[in-house]
């Protein structure tokens, strides 16, 4: 291929939310950047998702919010079911009420105006396969190209948002960044769009994304039931990664024709994937180099949503990327505000949702139903403790409880114990290591916190 530039500022490996969200902002703001995917242009942004998006992201970056085409319906909440479908835990937080999109024509959009915003190249068919380094640090990028030319890119900075899959990341010369992902931290995930006459079918809650817990049709995952427009829906599972070879059928036996009742229904759209559900990579930057959404585990671990913090990532990644190369200093120090602001933000909810993910998932069917049911756990406590890292519950409430859970006591002082602990993580997330000298006494505290609820599973197990 003749006229390519191969020494950049930033190079940007995947076009996705988070990818075209760093291309848009370092390109705006001066850099030399270059953006790569493995797909074809007009194929970025077609990718199985559950399609949701608060409405909070688009006023933080100040862009548009999606209209037309890339609209599908307005949403909301979310609403988190029991397995017996009587009780639902209903989350009204800005950052989950907003849209659905048609994420093809999103994606297209969000790539389209980082194009507009200045990125000096774009390379579309193009593997990312492995970092280049010097003197330790990532200087750049050895990419295959559409013509299976394969040919080193040079820059002073490298961002990674090219999923969960990362093949960068899984080479990364590191000892702060996780390489793998244990198969405990991720889901296997099914889904179809279903389209049907709205004579033979309703959408059912068209304004809330409904996320079903149940261990039994679902387990260690969750149902989903996500309206599309008045006439379709997007339904899934997600499981445990051991059920492997299983999910597609445990989707059509206890999703597809639990909630498809008309035999007139189109299938629009089918696919599967894996999905990380846990709190942030520990680290997601090193020497010369960072990692933005999926491939930084940087998702909701309650119900994988992942385009708001991967669109909010690539904004910070690229705030990093400008300050490091003003100050012609690329190393971890000067990138670690990117880690500080990942941590102190979403980084502090979603490892409190962590938490509550782990438990979630060693719940029976019967403690689930119980507990949702006697309202041991509600949904304002979720929010309140995850996004602010406050637990104000009175004496009054507290007894409540008491009273509601003594037929199952143990139950009511784990998921107590719980609500201490997504508090004492949140907090702690808050108070992220302002530098790499802090980083390592902050993280055993955190693995403190995770070790004491995997014992408390334990003995819960042993009762």
């Amino acid at each position: 291929m003749e006229n390519i530039e191969k020494s950049f500022d930033v190079i940007i490996v995947g076009a996705g939310t988070g990818g075209t969200s760093a291309a848009r902002f370092t390109a705006k703001k001066g850099l030399n950047v270059c953006l790569i995917d493995r797909k074809q242009r007009g194929d970025i942004g077609d990718k199985i998702c559950g399609d949701a998006v608060g409405n909070e992201i688009f006023d933080f970056l100040k862009i548009n919010h999606p209209k037309n085409e890339e609209l599908s319906c307005h949403i909301k909440g979310a609403k988190l079911y029991s397995p017996n479908l009587k009780k639902c835990i209903i989350l009204l937080d800005p950052k989950q009420a907003g849209y659905i999109v048609n994420r093809l024509e999103f994606g297209q959009r969000l790539l389209n105006e980082a194009l507009d915003a200045g990125v000096k190249q774009f390379l579309d068919k193009t593997l990312a396969l492995d970092l280049l380094y010097k003197n330790g640090t990532v200087n750049g990028l050895h990419v295959k190209l559409e013509n299976g030319e394969k040919i080193n890119l040079n820059a002073k900075i490298v961002i990674d948002a090219s999923g969960f899959y990362s093949p960068l990341r899984k080479n990364v010369r590191s000892s702060l960044i996780e390489k793998k992902i244990s198969k405990n931290d991720s889901i296997l995930c099914y889904r179809e769009i279903v389209k049907f006459s709205p004579i033979d079918q309703q959408v059912d809650d068209p304004e809330y994304i409904t996320i079903i817990l149940d261990q039994e049709k679902a387990p260690g995952g969750y149902i989903w039931y996500f309206p599309k427009n008045e006439t379709s829906i997007n339904i899934g599972i997600g499981t445990f990664m051991d059920y492997r070879g299983k999910v597609k059928d445990l989707y059509k036996t206890n999703v597809f024709q639990e909630f498809i009742k008309t035999s007139k229904a189109e299938i629009l759209s089918t696919g599967g994937g894996v999905v990380p559900v846990r709190r942030p990579l520990w680290s997601c930057a090193d020497n010369g180099f960072m990692l933005v959404g999926d491939a930084a585990c940087q998702v909701n671990p309650l119900h994988g949503g992942g385009i708001d913090p991967s669109m909010r990532a690539g904004f910070h990644a690229a705030n990093s990327a400008v300050h490091a190369i003003e100050n012609n200093d690329n190393s971890i120090n000067e990138l670690w505000d990117y880690n500080y602001n990942i941590m102190t933000s979403f980084g502090a909810e979603f490892a409190s949702l962590d938490l509550l993910r782990i438990v979630l998932q060693n719940l029976s069917n019967e403690e689930l139903n119980f507990g949702l049911e006697r309202d041991l756990l509600k949904g304002e406590e979720i929010l309140e403790i995850s996004s602010t890292g406050g637990l104000n519950l009175s004496l009054i409430n507290m007894a409540v409880k008491a009273v509601k859970g003594i037929s199952q006591p143990k139950l009511l002082l784990d998921l107590n114990y719980l609500r201490i602990k997504m508090n004492e993580i949140a907090k702690l997330y808050k108070k992220f290591a302002k530098n790499l000298d802090q980083f390592s006494n902050w993280k055993e505290n955190v693995i403190a916190i995770y070790d004491n609820i995997e014992r408390m599973i334990v003995n819960t197990k042993k009762k």
